[in-house]
């Protein structure tokens, strides 16, 4: 099994992030969720970011509609609207 990439943690603080590939599923202690691979800006290595939460995917589905199916190459800026956990996503396109 390949080695797992750290998990991006968004918080109220905006980070630019383009995404490195297509979704994969991760094994969470609550079972498979969706993520994908990300490169963020300023920093090495590659991260995964989940993109299961509602907030997030809408956003996403548009961005990826625009770039032909293909989540690849896609960049935006992604931080939570507060520090409740189940806070929503703010997304924009970079």
């Amino acid at each position: 099994m390949a080695e797992r990439a750290e998990t991006l943690k968004v918080t109220t603080k905006p980070v630019t992030v383009t995404l490195e590939g297509e979704p994969i599923a991760l094994y969470t202690f609550r079972g498979y969720a969706p993520a994908v691979n990300v490169k963020v800006d300023g920093e090495t290595g590659i991260k995964a970011l989940y993109i299961s939460a509602k907030t997030l995917s809408d956003e996403l589905v548009k961005m990826v509609e625009a770039n032909g199916g293909k989540f690849s190459g896609i960049r935006f800026t992604v931080k939570k609207e507060s520090e409740d956990k189940m806070a929503k996503y703010i997304v924009e396109k970079a």
